[in-house]
């Protein structure tokens, strides 16, 4: 072998590798990112339509999902995501529970927490992650600026379209 050729060979592998790792999580997320579209298109519209029962809707679609999420099975570095996940959600929880925010207000936190997520995850799982944080988070300004009145129903058919034709696109990968 020649000198670089040893060298030129590891980064082969070592970039293969790479690219399994982001295939792999891509398929495992995308079944998860399409439950909780369903939850955000479900929510959501009702909240728009029939907000008296918005609380009901999210309460029902969040246990629905967590009961999807962790009944699938998993690896232990799926898991920490969904532990990352859990912490974060806490987290923005905590920060509209302080504030005392109104509903949209709090909605397009949830929205834009949930994007920076994505981002982040981007940057260490996959391009993909990053792309539909990207979405999420214009959807959810252009919401806020352009038609707060509507708000609920751009977070449901954008937001939650987006995580679902996402997971789509994640399963597909």
């Amino acid at each position: 072998m020649l000198p670089g050729e040893a060298e030129r060979a590891l980064g082969e592998i070592e970039a293969g590798r790479r690219r399994a790792f982001e295939l792999r999580g891509y398929a495992a997320a995308g079944s998860t990112l399409i439950a909780w579209g369903l939850v955000w298109v479900a929510a959501n519209m009702v909240v728009q339509f029939v907000p008296r029962f918005g609380a009901l809707a999210w309460g029902a679609g969040i246990v629905a999902a967590l009961v999807w999420t962790f009944t699938r099975p998993r690896q232990f570095s799926e898991m920490r995501v969904l532990v990352t996940w859990l912490v974060l959600s806490a987290y923005v929880a905590t920060i509209i529970a302080i504030a005392g925010a109104a509903a949209p207000v709090s909605a397009t936190i949830i929205a834009l927490s949930v994007a920076a997520a994505y981002v982040v995850l981007g940057i260490w799982a996959g391009l993909r992650f990053a792309v539909l944080g990207a979405i999420l988070a214009a959807i959810a300004l252009l919401a806020w600026t352009l038609s707060p009145g509507l708000l609920f129903l751009w977070l449901a058919l954008g937001g939650g379209g987006t995580l679902i034709l996402g997971g789509l696109w994640l399963v597909r990968a």
